[in-house]
C-alpha cells in the first residue's frame, strides 16, 4: 500500500522532533556530526527506520480496513444467522403444523379404513346370506317348474291338439268361404246378365208396341186416302 502525503509529513515531523530531542539531550544528530565515519550507515539506518515506520503505518491502516471489513462481515454473518434462525424456526413451526395435520389425516384415514373394513365384512356376510337364499329359491323354483310341467303336461298337450284341430277347421272354413265368394261372384254376374236381358226385352216390347202403333196409324192413313178415290169414281 503506497504512503500518502499526510503520512510522509507525519514521518518528517517525527524525524524533526527526534532531532530536536537529541539536541536537547546533548546527543549529536547526523547533521551535527558530519565528520563521523558511519554517517552513511546512520543515514541508511534512518532510512530503514522510516521505511519500517511507513510499513507499520501501512499495516495499521490495512489492519483497520481489515477490522472494519471483519466487523462488517461479522455483522452480516450475525444478520444472516438471525435470518437463518428465524427461517429455521418458521420451518420447524411449519413442519410441526404439517406433521400434525398429516397425522390427523392419517388418523382419520385409519378410522375410515377400519369403518370401511367393518362395512365390507358386513356386506360380504349379507352377500353370502343373499347368495344362499338365492340358491334355495332357485332350487325351489326348479322344483316348482318341474311339478307344474308334470301337472299340466297333459292339459298342455290337449290344448295343443285342440289348437291343431281348430287350425284345421279354420283352414276348411277359409276354403269354404273362398268357394262361397266365387259362387257369389258368379251369381252376381248372372244377375247382371239377367238384368241386361230383362232391360233388352223391355226395349223390344216397347219397340214392338211402337211398330204396331205405327202400323195402325199407317192403316188409318191408307184408309183415309182410299175414301176420296172412291168418291171420285
Amino acid at each position: 500500500m503506497p504512503v500518502s502525503k499526510r503520512q510522509k509529513t507525519k514521518l518528517s515531523r517525527e524525524t524533526e522532533n527526534g532531532g530536536n530531542q537529541r539536541r536537547r539531550n546533548g546527543i549529536p544528530t547526523p547533521e551535527l556530526r558530519p565528520h563521523l565515519p558511519d554517517n552513511e550507515r546512520l543515514t541508511k539506518m534512518y532510512t530503514e527506520s522510516l521505511t519500517k515506520l511507513a510499513n507499520q503505518l501501512e499495516r495499521r491502516a490495512k489492519c483497520r480496513n481489515l477490522e472494519e471489513e471483519l466487523k462488517k462481515v461479522n455483522d452480516e454473518h450475525l444478520h444472516k444467522e438471525d435470518e437463518y434462525k428465524k427461517a429455521m424456526e418458521m420451518l420447524k413451526h411449519n413442519h410441526a403444523f404439517k406433521t400434525a395435520e398429516l397425522e390427523e389425516k392419517i388418523r382419520c384415514c385409519l378410522l375410515q379404513k377400519q369403518a370401511n373394513e367393518v362395512t365390507i365384512n358386513q356386506l360380504r356376510q349379507d352377500s353370502s346370506a343373499c347368495k344362499s337364499q338365492i340358491d334355495i329359491l332357485t332350487n325351489s323354483l326348479e322344483k316348482v317348474n318341474v311339478d307344474v310341467e308334470l301337472k299340466y303336461h297333459h292339459e298342455i298337450q290337449d290344448l295343443k291338439d285342440c289348437l291343431l284341430v281348430e287350425q284345421e277347421e279354420k283352414r276348411e272354413l277359409i276354403k269354404k268361404l273362398q268357394i262361397a265368394e266365387k259362387e257369389l261372384m258368379i251369381c252376381k254376374m248372372k244377375q247382371a246378365d239377367q238384368q241386361r236381358e230383362s232391360t233388352s226385352n223391355r226395349h223390344v216390347e216397347t219397340l214392338k208396341q211402337k211398330i204396331m202403333k205405327l202400323r195402325k196409324e199407317n192403316e188409318v192413313l191408307k184408309r183415309q186416302l182410299l175414301v176420296p178415290q172412291f168418291e171420285d169414281m
